[in-house]
């Protein structure tokens, strides 16, 4: 399936404003969404939630008071309480910090090839993205027009500021989920993914990441047009980032950094077969060896092996004694170029749907 396309411009309170009145149907579908989400994964009712984001607001602040400016006015031009896009803005903090007990949250397996590697000598960057298949409806694609920061196109659910896209200077990203013990107020991983997809730079990307507090763990898989890309495992409190001396990286959903013995990672005992898609999308990807291309990551992110906990997923239910009774689903696959400043996205299972191409229209 495709996702609506939308386009905003003009003053942060403005964009926001525009995408309000856009995309409020889509707005509305992910709230009432994380209402029966919420209560069903870990217990929390909404006006739980609502109370609990009020802390988030001041965090978005220091963070980037533009941003807190676009969700004010996407509050707006939906017509809805400004807490309960928040709460959209902070939703893995506060499932994850107001759940009784670690809950499964959005995984996936991430890639990245650099120049050297790939057949036309382009920067390739993508992932498949999983979660709970209700989300869908409440996808858009969106182009966001913010001179003199640079034009953003990504795949986020509407009403978050932030998640899977590139950026006109030639930054990219991408998102895994990670998990910890460690309990903390900071600043949200969508505004995060915000702050890097509002970067120039690579290096300017990584200290959107580390210049605060983080509200959880999450890995940023960020690349650059220039032909480089890094990987940035966090915690609230403490990051690594990761070189790719072999010219490609993979990620899924457990630290694999120098500190990962240090951590106590509860992501990989509630997802253990993050283990498998990260060996398994190394290996594939790695006979490639200097000719990968995007239908090789296509390929990748089709692949079945530990159906149905594989890096292509589709939310089957297993036997509550024989492991988790759900699993999430495959909600779209993408694939960056961030030579040629396109992205390629498939709505839904790449083993099933088509993958349709995007660029920027507005001006860079």
């Amino acid at each position: 399936m495709s996702f609506p396309h939308l386009y905003i411009s003009g003053t942060a309170f403005e964009r926001g404003k525009q995408l309000g009145q856009l995309a409020k149907q889509q707005i509305i579908h992910n709230i009432e969404t994380y209402k029966i989400l919420f209560w069903e994964m870990a217990k929390v009712n909404w006006e739980a939630a609502r109370a609990h984001s009020v802390q988030y607001i001041s965090w978005i602040e220091q963070y980037d008071s533009e941003i807190m400016e676009e969700i004010k006015g996407i509050s707006q031009g939906a017509e809805l309480d400004l807490l309960d896009l928040i709460v959209l803005n902070a939703r893995s903090e506060i499932i994850t910090n107001l759940a009784g007990k670690d809950v499964p949250t959005d995984g996936c397996t991430s890639m990245a090839a650099v120049p050297e590697l790939t057949t036309n000598q382009e920067m390739l960057l993508g992932q498949n993205w999983d979660w709970n298949n209700r989300i869908k409806p409440g996808m858009i694609v969106l182009e966001i027009n913010q001179a003199p920061r640079p034009t953003i196109l990504m795949v986020t659910e509407a009403g978050i500021v932030g998640k899977i896209g590139m950026n006109s200077a030639g930054v990219g990203v991408c998102l895994n989920f990670l998990g910890t013990s460690e309990r903390m107020m900071g600043v949200p991983i969508h505004v995060v993914l915000r702050g890097i997809l509002n970067s120039h730079t690579l290096p300017q990307a990584v200290g959107q990441v580390a210049r605060l507090t983080r509200g959880t763990s999450a890995n940023y898989l960020i690349a650059h047009k220039e032909g480089e890309v890094l990987d940035v495992e966090t915690t609230p409190t403490n990051y690594d980032v990761l070189y790719p001396s072999e010219g490609w990286l993979v990620h899924a959903n457990h630290f694999i950094g120098p500190r990962s013995v240090m951590i106590e990672d509860t992501a990989r005992i509630i997802s253990p077969d993050s283990h498998l898609r990260q060996g398994r999308a190394s290996k594939l990807l790695g006979r490639y060896g200097k000719n990968v291309d995007a239908t090789a990551f296509k390929q990748i992110f089709c692949d079945h092996g530990g159906s149905p906990d594989g890096i292509c997923r589709h939310g089957e239910t297993m036997p509550i004694d024989l492991g988790r009774p759900m699993i999430s689903s495959t909600v779209f696959s993408i694939i960056m170029n961030l030579s040629q400043g396109t992205f390629e996205l498939a709505g839904g299972q790449p083993c099933t749907e088509s993958y349709e191409k995007y660029s920027f229209t507005a001006a860079k």
